[in-house]
């Protein structure tokens, strides 16, 4: 019993509240009518409070009304984010696209003004870890790709044949220490072997101490080991060392060609040099 009473005391409040409410609006169905006292008392204690809560109404109203325009500005800014982020892909494919397309154009001119009879290739496996300076290509004996074959770019040189299977071929690169090609220098024609040293440089070996090499001259292939014709770009001097004692220098060589980029090659069969420049 006494929990009824206090839910009563609880509600009671709002009872009156909405009966003077309910008192009030029905002063409407007699306007001819003067309000008495007790008509006046009541109205200047409801009218206040109705005012209020109407304006806390159309303030949750405008609440409400702008979190669902600020909901809709979210899901729009959403939606343009995910538009941009597909333009901005399909901008990284035609860019790559574009690259490619560059990039098979100088090999095609690099082919047909050195009248080569080459096979194109793509590279499909590039070591990474630097101990084996070699990848393979999608080109193997079934395209004609033999052992010691000449692989080349348009920037120059980048190694041989290694080894064979029916659809691939495994390219040893001129900065491996395996790899060794007849190279001179074109300024003043004096021969050496250059072999791989690391992943970036070569040496020129065998040059005597006497020889006038400067650093910046350009290193070509000699044409004399019966692999490379003459006249492919090897590199070029990046480093002299000269010891009083030793017989020959120390020359240390950047390859012509950007080996760590590459995708691209031609796998030359019979090739005609053009002139160095």
């Amino acid at each position: 019993m006494k929990g009824f009473f206090r839910r009563l005391l609880n509600i009671l409040p709002w009872i009156t509240f909405l009966a003077a409410l309910f008192y009030i609006f029905s002063l409407n169905f007699r306007p001819d009518t003067r309000m008495d006292y007790l008509q006046r008392g009541v109205l200047d204690v409801v009218a206040p409070i109705s005012k209020s809560f109407q304006l806390t109404v159309q303030g949750v109203k405008g609440i409400y009304e702008e979190y669902l325009a600020l909901r809709k500005t979210r899901e729009a800014n959403a939606h343009l984010r995910q538009e941009i982020a597909r333009l901005q892909t399909q901008l990284t494919e035609y860019h790559e696209a574009y690259l490619e397309n560059q990039r098979l154009r100088r090999l095609l001119d690099f082919k047909n003004a050195v009248k080569a009879e080459a096979i194109p290739a793509q590279v499909v496996v590039h070591d990474p870890s630097g101990w084996f300076q070699t990848l393979i290509v999608d080109k193997g004996a079934l395209d004609g790709v033999g052992a010691d074959m000449p692989v080349v770019n348009d920037e120059g040189v980048v190694g041989r044949v290694m080894d064979v299977s029916e659809h691939y071929a495994r390219v040893v690169l001129i900065t491996d220490p395996a790899s060794a090609i007849d190279g001179m220098i074109e300024r003043n024609r004096m021969r050496g072997v250059l072999a791989g040293k690391d992943a970036s440089s070569c040496l020129l070996k065998y040059v005597r101490g006497n020889f006038d090499v400067q650093i910046g001259d350009l290193i070509i292939t000699s044409g004399k080991d019966g692999i490379f014709p003459k006249g492919l770009r090897l590199g070029r001097v990046k480093g002299v060392r000269k010891d009083p004692v030793a017989l020959f220098q120390i020359i240390e060589v950047e390859p012509a060609v950007r080996l760590g980029a590459l995708e691209e090659v031609l796998i030359s069969k019979r090739m005609i040099a053009l002139p160095s420049d």
